[in-house]
């Protein structure tokens, strides 16, 4: 599966900083549906929305959060060769030209890796079980974790969660089964 870096870009390329992810929630919810997939919105009383992508009944979910910590920093995008590394335009054609030589890319900005690394991530798992005829899985997309996870406890009291809950964040490289926080 190829994996749409312009996607992930476009995604860096919005301000989700804790209290204004409404817009990238909007992004998403018209970017990622496919024909299998549908999407649904539930507000969180606090002037956000969480997502849930669904293909078929999720007994599987994989789950993660919308916001990032601030300040906004936007994306950049660097090349790493044998001859060193140079910035790369963040534009469709760059970064196809990029990719085509073989380079390495290294991307930067808020949320590369908590949260919209994971979301990314998590989208493209989805995109390949779809692509292999799966269902009865989801992707959760939770507001305000950065700040008391507050999507998450909105959700949690209205809607029956999956069998499985696949959360992704930072753990330094490691699984684990559980973790301190809200």
């Amino acid at each position: 599966m190829n994996l749409d870096l312009n996607l992930f870009i476009q995604m860096l390329g919005i301000d989700s900083t804790s209290s204004k992810e409404r817009d990238f929630a909007g992004f998403l919810a018209g970017s990622l549906p496919t024909a299998k997939c549908s999407v649904s919105r539930y507000e969180v009383g606090d002037g956000t929305e969480n997502l849930m992508l669904s293909w078929g009944k999720p007994e599987i979910v994989f789950c993660s959060h919308l916001d990032t910590v601030p300040p906004y920093i936007p994306p950049t995008v660097w090349k790493e060769t044998d001859r060193g590394v140079t910035q790369v335009e963040a534009t469709p054609e760059a970064l196809a030209q990029a990719m085509e030589s073989g380079s390495d890319l290294i991307i930067k900005g808020r949320g590369s890796c908590d949260a919209k690394g994971q979301i990314f991530a998590m989208y493209c798992a989805c995109r390949q079980l779809e692509a292999e005829g799966c269902t009865g899985f989801g992707l959760l997309l939770l507001a305000g974790e950065e700040t008391g996870s507050f999507g998450a406890k909105s959700f949690r009291t209205s809607h029956p969660g999956g069998r499985v809950v696949i959360v992704g964040e930072p753990t330094d490289n490691r699984m684990v089964s559980a973790s301190k926080g809200t």
